[in-house]
């Protein structure tokens, strides 16, 4: 955990941080060695505060920023922890604001601490979710091409949330496309839903992009999405978010 850190007199002021580990199963590989990452605050008063309560928040006062690069630390430093005690960790995937990710600093700042800290950039997966603004693109393209150059992975993240365009998602070279889970909620049953989201992880693969999918409840859907060629699962089925300790 992090030293108490009064992140912006918007938030309340809070003593910790704590990453929580939700495992990620890798299908070429057969385990589950890569984790997603929950960042949450605790406050002596309110208790634990979630994502959906405090990003919004951190969002409008820009301190969203900062917030990402406590995150990264603490990921360096939960890696270099759990191989002391030789359990492995293949690669950490991060939720990342595109706010984060339009500043044009987040490149340098994300290598200064993986390069300080002393740990691969391909540990880490920044995953951003599809709504990215068009006034955004020119940062965001640019920051995506250098954190790729230099190792880190980089995902479009929750694909199918809301309104998307595949030719939208074609534009920015990364490495995984993430579908949200709410696109598997008839799956098993539904021939059209099961051909849309073949579609997707056929458009993947021509784009040269790997696909990743949350919300696997069931060995039956497991079994289907492995069929249709997904190269990440997770869900129920993999085990929910634990802490540092308990990750295996």
């Amino acid at each position: 955990m992090s030293e108490t850190t009064k992140v912006t007199e918007k938030l309340p002021r809070f003593r910790t941080i704590e990453v929580l580990y939700r495992p990620v199963f890798d299908v070429h590989l057969n385990m589950a060695i890569d984790h997603y990452t929950q960042l949450r605050l605790m406050d002596r008063s309110m208790g634990i505060i979630l994502p959906e309560t405090y990003v919004p928040v951190a969002e409008k006062s820009r301190q969203i920023y900062e917030l990402g690069k406590i995150a990264l630390e603490e990921c360096c430093d939960a890696i270099k922890r759990c191989e002391a005690k030789e359990v492995e960790i293949d690669s950490l995937l991060m939720w990342t604001s595109v706010k984060q990710l339009n500043k044009k600093t987040f490149f340098n700042d994300m290598k200064k601490i993986v390069d300080k800290k002393e740990i691969s950039p391909d540990k880490f997966c920044f995953c951003i979710t599809q709504n990215i603004l068009p006034a955004d693109q020119d940062n965001i393209k640019e920051n995506i091409r250098l954190l790729r150059d230099e190792g880190f992975n980089v995902a479009i993240d929750d694909f199918g949330i809301e309104y998307s365009s595949l030719s939208n998602l074609g534009q920015y070279e990364v490495d995984y496309i993430g579908l949200n889970e709410c696109l598997l909620e008839n799956i098993l049953v539904d021939e059209r839903q099961q051909n849309m989201v073949q579609g997707i992880i056929e458009f993947a693969k021509k784009i040269e992009t790997r696909t990743m999918v949350g919300g696997i409840d069931s060995v039956e859907k497991e079994t289907m999405l492995k069929k249709m060629g997904v190269d990440r699962l997770s869900g129920p089925l993999y085990g929910t978010y634990v802490k540092e300790r308990e990750v295996k």
